[in-house]
Parts: structure tokens; sequence; C-alpha cells
């Protein structure tokens, strides 16, 4: 976070994706909507940030002005965004909670639609693959919440994801506000952009695949020791995302190490 003096009052500005409040991330989408020019839309940015007037504003220098703009360059660049800021969304008379930071409780079944969803909503820019999004992430909280989470290991507040539900919820909250959905789609797209780092081999022979959805099916077949049976994918997808990888990264790792050997022994 970057410290600012304006008339003797400290203001602070986010240095990074993590340190947005839900007010300015709400805002930023707005931004990447109306599709401004890059001085424009940081120009927006400080201005929002700040929370100063038109008059104050004008005071600051052309060249602080700069640098503070400057500061904000992150948001143009990739997104990092691992809080979430939006953990409950209202949609007519009925709640629905997101996830955790950083995805902690999800399944991977949940993740691989999310993520086919996104790449749909990328190719296309169709509004209904980013509702389809948000309603995969976006679920009633389970009954009893209040007394079952001192009764069980998963933490995760949020009814189980089923597919013969989607349709309908998609469409009860494809009528939300258009920013608050791509909030949402930013939210996923920094989980998605922090897992290379902490799963390098994982990507890195998925970027070997010939398309993402192959790559997501070798892999899950691998950890599942080359059985393709219903109960060996599904207990597989039902698990938490994050011990999945831990489990994809290892098979992936020894597979690389394995054809490093390969490719030795062949110079030799």
């Amino acid at each position: 976070m970057n410290l600012v003096e304006i008339d003797h009052i400290r203001r602070s500005l986010p240095s990074e994706w993590n340190e947005l409040s839900r007010k300015q991330l709400l805002y930023v989408s707005r931004l990447f909507s109306e599709q401004l020019a890059m001085v424009d839309f940081r120009v927006k940015a400080l201005f929002e940030f700040l929370s100063i007037g038109k008059k104050t504003f004008k005071r600051i220098t052309p060249e602080d002005a700069y640098t503070l703009c400057e500061s904000l360059d992150f948001l143009n660049k990739e997104v990092s965004l691992t809080r979430n800021l939006i953990p409950v969304i209202k949609a007519g008379m009925r709640k629905f909670y997101g996830p955790a930071d950083a995805m902690v409780y999800c399944t991977f079944g949940e993740f691989t639609l999310a993520c086919s969803a996104l790449d749909e909503f990328q190719k296309t820019g169709e509004e209904k693959y980013l509702d389809e999004l948000v309603a995969i992430l976006y679920r009633p909280k389970k009954v009893f919440w209040s007394i079952r989470k001192y009764f069980t290991d998963n933490q995760d507040h949020r009814a189980r994801f089923m597919n013969r539900t989607l349709k309908k919820r998609t469409g009860k909250l494809g009528n939300l506000d258009h920013c608050l959905k791509y909030s949402i789609y930013l939210f996923f797209n920094g989980v998605l952009n922090s897992l290379p780092a902490l799963y390098p081999y994982v990507y890195r022979q998925k970027d070997e695949t010939d398309s993402q959805d192959n790559g997501w099916a070798s892999l899950i077949i691998s950890l599942a020791d080359g059985k393709t049976d219903d109960t060996s994918l599904e207990t597989i997808m039902n698990s938490n995302l994050y011990n999945v990888f831990i489990g994809l990264n290892k098979k992936a790792k020894e597979y690389h190490e394995y054809m490093s050997k390969i490719e030795s022994y062949d110079r030799h």
C-alpha cells in the first residue's frame, strides 16, 4: 500500500490487486467495460481511490499526478487478485455465497467447469458464459451450516455443486449488474494466474497437450492411475482443488524427470 499526503491528510493507494477494496474492485470493473485509453483509465482510477474533491485533485502537480498514476500500472497487467472481495451476492430474495479466498475449499470438478466457462467468455465475449461462471462459483449456503460447521472438516459453506441446478441458477444470476459479475471474473482469473507458480509441472504438461480440455483429462486419468471408471474419476473431481493439484504436480514432475532421463540416455 502506498501512502499519499494531500492537504496534510494521509491517504492510501493500493499497490497490488489484493490491496483493493470491494468498492475499488467494482469501480475498476466498470472502467474496464468503458474500454478507455490507458491514461484515462489510470486518471479515473486515481481520482476514485484518493476519494478527494475535484478542486483538491486539480491542485496535484502534473509530475505528482503522473507518478501516482504510474503506481497503478498493476491494474493493466496480469490480474493477481486472490482475495474474494464479493463473498455474497443477492438475486431477488435469495443470497448466494462465493468461494473463500484463493478458492481454498473448492472442488477440482468445480474448478474445471469454471475454467471452461471462462474460456468461452474470453473467446466469444458472450454474457451467458460470464453468467455461467458466476453460477458455478456462487451457490446457496448449506442447510444448518451454523451448526454443521463444527462437525465437519470441510469448511466450504456453499451447498455442494450439482449440474442439474446450474441452469436455473444461471438464469437467476444473469440479471446481476455486469460490473459485479466482471469483478467475480477478475477474482477467478487471479486465482487461475496464481496456480502456475505453485504447480509448475502441472502447467508445463498441460502446455504440451493439444487443448485445455484434453490436458485436464489426461492429468486426471494419470492421477487415477490410469483408471477411467466413473467412481475413480468422480472421486478426483469431488476432491479439494489444491489436494488434486498437489497430486497432479507430483505425477507431472515424475513424468518430466523420467522423460529427461530417457533423453539423456538417448544422447549418450
